[in-house]
């Protein structure tokens, strides 16, 4: 029983972490265009990026494209 849950957690964290570096290399431009849509924070969104891929990301084509995609976002009903 102890060995599934090892097993079972060292599954969990290989796929975090190929799910935590899969945005690196991307385009600048569509991960802002994404984030935009979704309503993500412009900074923080693009620091994080930065830090977790290990190389700044182009910040003039993420803010180009997060107002493009912010722009697409719906108007809330609420």
């Amino acid at each position: 029983m102890r060995t599934k849950a090892l097993i079972s957690l060292a599954c969990l964290l290989l796929v975090a972490a190929c799910a935590s570096t899969a945005d690196c290399g991307a385009d600048a431009y569509q991960l802002g265009r994404r984030d935009g849509r979704l309503g993500a924070g412009l900074d923080a969104q693009a620091d994080i990026y930065g830090a977790r891929c290990g190389a700044p990301i182009d910040r003039t084509r993420y803010a180009e494209g997060y107002r493009d995609g912010f722009r697409e976002r719906p108007i809330p009903l609420w």
